[in-house]
Order: C-alpha cells, then sequence, then structure tokens
C-alpha cells in the first residue's frame, strides 16, 4: 500500500478497480441473453465491453501522465467542440432511440456515441478556468460568464436528455460553490433555476408524467412504468442473498437495458441485498476519497477539477441506482464503471486517471 501511496490513493484505486471488475462480471451475465437473441453470440456484448476496458485504461493512462495545464489550455475549444456536438443531435444526424434523441452518428460508419457525455467533462475544464479567472472579480461582473456556460452546458442538452443535465448542472454548480459561490449569488442561482424548471418541467404535462410515474410504479406497468416495474422485481426476487450468479430472470426481454442502464437491477436479483450493498459501499468510498483528494490540492484549479470529477461521476452513480430502487423518475444514466461500455465508460476513466493522479499529492487519511 505504502507504494502504490507515491503514486495515488490507494483506497481511491481500490474502489475503481473493484467496480471495473464487478461490471465485467455483471456485464457477462446480464448481456449473455441479449448477445444471443441479437447477434447469436452470448459473449458479443462482453467482448465489446472489455475492449472498452482496454482502451479506457489507455484513456486513465493519458489522464494521468498529461499534465493539467494541457486541458486547462485546451479546456474552450473542448467545450466548443463538445457543444457543437450536442447542437448536432437537432440536425439528421441525431439518432432516436426509445422516444429521445441522445445518440450521434457518424455518417458512413456504424459508430454512435452520446455527446453529453463528452459536455459532462468539458465543461468541468471550461468551468474551472472561468471560476479562477474571475476569483473575487464577480462584482465587477464575473458571475455573468461563469453561469452563462454552466446555462448553456445544461440548456442544450435538457431537452433530450434531462438526466445529464442534472448530472451537469450539479458538477459545476459545485465547484461555483468550491470557488467562493456568496449568498447573493446562490439565490440568483436558485431562483432561476425554479423558474427554469417551471417553465420547462412542471408547464409541460408529458415530462411531468414521466417525472412523477415512479411515485406508483406499478399503474402503467405495460407502457411509462414497465422499466421500474421490472427493475424493483428483479431488486425483490434478489431478496438478502440473491438467486445466484447467471440466474437473472428479468434480463429475458423483461428488463430493457439490463446491461447498461438497470444493472443495478441485475447485481440486485443476482446477489441480493449484500451484493448492491457492495457496490454502495465502493461508490460510498469513491465520493469520500475524492472529496478529500479535492480538499488537499493547493491550487484552486485542482481543487475545482477533483471536484467536478467526483461529483460527476458520484451524482451518476445516485441517479442511476436511484432510478433502480425506485426513489427517482427513470433517466436513461449508465452506472459508472459497471454498465455496459462505450464513450461513457472511456470518458469516465479518463476523468479516473487524472483523480487519480491529483490524489498523489499530499497524505490522504
Amino acid at each position: 500500500m505504502e507504494r502504490i501511496r507515491k503514486y495515488a490513493d490507494p483506497r481511491l484505486l481500490i474502489a475503481m478497480v473493484s467496480l471495473l471488475v464487478i461490471g465485467i462480471f455483471m456485464v457477462a451475465s446480464s448481456s449473455f441473453t441479449g448477445g444471443l437473441a441479437d447477434h447469436g453470440d452470448g459473449s458479443f456484448y462482453l467482448k465489446r465491453h472489455i475492449a472498452c476496458v482496454i482502451v479506457g485504461t489507455l484513456a486513465a493512462g493519458a489522464g494521468y501522465v498529461v499534465p493539467l495545464k494541457v486541458f486547462q489550455r485546451l479546456a474552450f475549444p473542448m467545450w466548443v467542440v463538445s457543444m457543437a456536438l450536442c447542437a448536432a443531435l437537432y440536425t439528421k444526424l441525431g439518432v432516436n432511440f426509445n422516444g429521445a434523441t441522445r445518440w450521434l452518428a457518424i455518417p458512413h460508419t456504424h459508430i454512435q456515441f452520446m455527446p453529453a457525455d463528452i459536455l459532462k467533462y468539458a465543461s468541468i475544464f471550461y468551468t474551472a478556468n472561468l471560476c479562477v479567472l474571475h476569483r473575487g472579480k464577480r462584482k465587477k461582473g464575473g458571475f455573468i460568464p461563469i453561469v452563462t456556460v454552466i446555462g448553456l452546458s445544461v440548456v442544450i442538452v435538457m431537452k433530450e436528455d434531462f438526466s445529464s443535465a442534472m448530472v451537469i448542472a450539479i458538477s459545476l454548480l459545485g465547484m461555483f460553490f468550491i470557488s467562493g459561490m456568496n449568498l447573493a449569488e446562490f439565490i440568483s442561482i436558485f431562483s432561476m433555476g425554479l423558474a427554469f424548471m417551471y417553465l420547462f418541467v412542471f408547464r409541460v404535462a408529458y415530462r411531468m408524467k414521466r417525472l412523477t410515474s415512479f411515485i406508483h410504479p406499478f399503474d402503467d406497468i405495460t407502457n411509462t412504468d414497465w422499466q421500474l416495474a421490472h427493475s424493483l422485481y428483479a431488486i425483490g426476487t434478489g431478496s438478502m442473498t440473491g438467486i445466484g450468479y447467471f440466474r437473472s430472470h428479468e434480463v429475458f426481454d423483461r428488463l430493457p437495458e439490463a446491461y447498461n442502464d438497470f444493472i443495478f437491477a441485475v447485481i440486485g436479483e443476482e446477489f441480493g441485498f449484500i451484493g448492491t450493498t457492495v457496490v454502495i459501499a465502493l461508490f460510498a468510498l469513491f465520493i469520500q476519497r475524492g472529496f478529500l483528494t479535492a480538499l488537499k490540492q493547493k491550487s484552486l484549479y485542482e481543487k475545482l477539477i477533483a471536484t467536478g470529477i467526483f461529483l460527476s461521476i458520484g451524482f451518476q452513480a445516485f441517479f442511476n441506482m436511484g432510478v433502480a430502487v425506485g426513489i427517482l423518475p427513470v433517466t436513461g444514466l449508465t452506472l459508472p464503471y459497471v454498465s455496459f461500455g462505450g464513450t461513457a465508460l472511456i470518458l469516465v476513466m479518463g476523468m479516473s486517471g487524472i483523480l487519480l493522479r491529483l490524489s498523489r499529492k499530499g497524505e490522504l487519511h
């Protein structure tokens, strides 16, 4: 452990690696029937997931060794490009899946990705730049550019991806708070947020229905409540110790996105309360070590980057697990490190490399 401590916080590394290993085993189990049905190969999705883990490991290595000054200099171009990619969702390049256009297709290829995943992290770097630049100058107007960037980053994805918009909002506002948000700024942001939610959500009937359907998960089980109802069935079936690895019943055309958005429910079914508690404990450890990593940074920029990364990954995990157990509306977010791989997994691992680099500074207790 002492040897590892020279390079990264051991407990943070253990949390990340443990979740990745759990993810590999759970993708193998939850995707087997889907792989057979879709491609005639039960290990099809597992092989793709492992490939993404390998690419993600390279991304984590790059995040660890590339100096933060490089990301700092590229922050604005990265944010502009990610905003442009999100805007492209509203063109013919956007792919509609399950009623939402969240995926972008690269022409003449089979490659699709979610630009909101890129924006989540590009906005962290650019917001950190602005917070450092305008620290102590907000009375002269520095408040406006920071809030504008946060607002634009949230609004551009909110129509099609409300859950990602919330993760972006929480992580960026958390960074703004750490940089020295005062009471007047907090009241202003809170008021704007309430007004926006009222206009964008509360006055739109279908959005309100979707956001409140989790309150009565069995009222419309053949339509809006299908995913949540079967997620609860899976977790309930698992009871304390689960029904056993590779023995899930809900993966048989009952639980959509079983190896992706609802993989936590499969963990609950196969490994029960004990299995889900282990996963929750690992994410709690990740958040605690991420918080301590941010706290130990001497540079404001590094403190903000660490804060943005652990808040973004931590709250995404909270939203995913909250959906699976029925305390939050269905969002369509993956479980970081655990869900089937793709751009989301690769980016999370890349950001993890940066967080591990920051964790090596100072002694974390």
